[in-house]
């Protein structure tokens, strides 16, 4: 047996997630290598990850780390899609804690 498979468009619409995402508009500051940290905004947030949102396109690491003050959360992240503005990252440390604090 066959099942019909997704659009294109479809496909890119389909939640790809196990946890689905809190909206929220949180300040939080994502601290590279190189240079002062950079500001930016958390938009979704589940334990597993966030999208966040920076003022300005930049070229970001694959890596970096993620610090929210009001939370006072920190996790390391690594950067899963890029699109203009927005990265969408997954938290590759502290997973517990943003489950605890973000499911």
């Amino acid at each position: 047996m066959s099942f019909p498979r997704a659009t294109p468009a479809e496909a890119e619409f389909a939640e790809r997630r196990s946890l689905v995402r809190r909206e929220v508009s949180i300040p939080a500051k994502a601290g590279f290598r190189s240079g002062p940290p950079i500001r930016c905004t958390v938009r979704n947030i589940s334990p597993m990850g966030a999208m966040l949102e920076f003022v300005d396109e930049l070229n970001v690491p694959p890596t970096f780390r993620i610090v929210i003050d009001s939370e006072i959360f920190a996790a390391d992240c690594e950067v899963r899609h890029v699109k203009g503005r927005n990265v969408g990252v997954m938290f590759t440390s502290n997973r517990l804690e943003a489950m605890a604090r973000f499911s």
